[in-house]
């Protein structure tokens, strides 16, 4: 079976806002620079325990940084979920803490 990456509707909405910031400035950047960033996904899909553990915000969760970016993930039996990614400059331990607030309140 091939393993396969499950990209989160978070993890979209910032793959989206990351072209769009990118792409004011150039358009061809962006393309290039999202291009990278999924690409990153079928590597970590083959080889899910490369990325740093990140037990501090979440079980399981890994990251893999690309450039100025960090892909979230979870590894899983058919191979990884993409939670969420962020740039590094990015309060990453308070969006995972707004996260869960808003699952606490969406239950």
């Amino acid at each position: 079976m091939m393993r396969q990456a499950k990209i989160t509707e978070p993890a979209r909405e910032d793959l989206k806002e990351i072209w769009e910031y990118v792409a004011q400035h150039q358009i061809e950047s962006a393309n290039n620079l999202i291009k990278e960033i999924t690409q990153k996904f079928s590597t970590l899909c083959t080889h899910p325990l490369i990325g740093r553990s990140r037990e501090d915000l979440l079980i399981n969760l890994r990251s893999f940084v690309v450039k100025n970016y960090i892909i979230f993930y979870q590894p899983d039996e058919n191979g990884i979920e993409v939670l969420r990614v962020m740039h590094s400059s990015r309060d990453i331990e308070g969006a995972f803490k707004r996260f869960f607030d808003s699952l606490k309140m969406n239950p």
